[in-house]
């Protein structure tokens, strides 16, 4: 399986690729992790070097608006000589097995089915062989590209009822505005391709353009459908879109906000 640095730091890079399983024992709600061997190629590090990095925190997707596969960041660890590289782990039936090695706080996993979940662990290790105590589980979603899981034989059950949140954030000037929104999936089940529409109270405003999803309008009404690669919103996920439109007069504010014909709750920031 060929495993990826994203494009958030220049274009795919191969990496090699460890079978090496990671035995995790839970242990006062921690892991303990067997110890590595400092990278090779790294140079002589002092014995006294007994130090770990800090913990990788803040792992989250995805980091590019074109993300294919799974693709998640996390902010960088310290060290008080320097941090050599991040391990990554992936769960599988029988725990977690490394999946992979960067140099960046950033991993790309194609070795994944589109639309399903994955969960990883991220460990930050210095030249002298110092590993930081591993990141919370991070679940990451599969995008774009590769082929759905087939459907199951058993019968179609009841789907769940959808439901949404959408965080409006805008700024406006005499003629125009711009708006930045997050549709976040307050539901239990994933939403499987969507269609975000905004309504807006007469005289509307004209769109002018958009980003990372369709945009069209049709009267008082904006859709957005999705592309190709966010077409799937795991429960508790969400999306980023936008668009820039023209107005006259006083900057109109949307009524209502849907999505595939269900109303969301909604929050409106105003800009500057």
């Amino acid at each position: 399986m060929g495993l990826r640095a994203p494009c958030s730091w220049g274009r795919w890079a191969a990496s090699a690729v460890a079978s090496l399983a990671l035995a995790l024992t839970a242990v006062s709600g921690a892991y303990a992790a067997a110890p590595a061997s400092p990278a090779s190629g790294s140079g002589a590090v002092s014995a006294a070097d007994t130090t770990p990095p800090s913990k990788p925190t803040g792992l989250h997707e995805p980091c590019s608006s074109d993300t294919l596969y799974v693709l998640f960041c996390w902010t960088a660890s310290t060290d008080d000589v320097g941090v050599v590289a991040y391990d990554v782990y992936r769960q599988g039936d029988t725990g977690y097995v490394q999946v992979g090695t960067s140099s960046f706080p950033a991993f790309g996993d194609d070795d994944v089915v589109i639309g399903r979940t994955y969960t990883y662990i991220v460990i930050a290790r210095d030249a002298a062989g110092n590993q930081s105590a591993p990141s919370d589980p991070f679940v990451a979603l599969a995008r774009g590209g590769l082929p759905s899981p087939s459907a199951s034989p058993s019968h179609t059950p009841t789907p769940p009822s959808l439901a949404c949140h959408v965080t409006y954030e805008f700024v406006a000037w005499r003629t125009g505005q711009n708006a930045w929104i997050t549709v976040k999936n307050t539901g239990k089940a994933p939403i499987d391709g969507w269609t975000l529409s905004i309504v807006w109270s007469q005289p509307a405003p004209r769109l002018t353009s958009g980003h990372s999803a369709v945009w069209s309008q049709s009267g008082a009404t904006f859709n957005a459908r999705n592309q190709a690669w966010n077409k799937v919103i795991p429960a508790g996920g969400s999306v980023q879109t936008g668009f820039t439109a023209a107005h006259v007069g006083a900057t109109p504010e949307p009524s209502t906000f849907a999505i595939n014909g269900v109303g969301c709750s909604a929050t409106l920031i105003p800009r500057g």
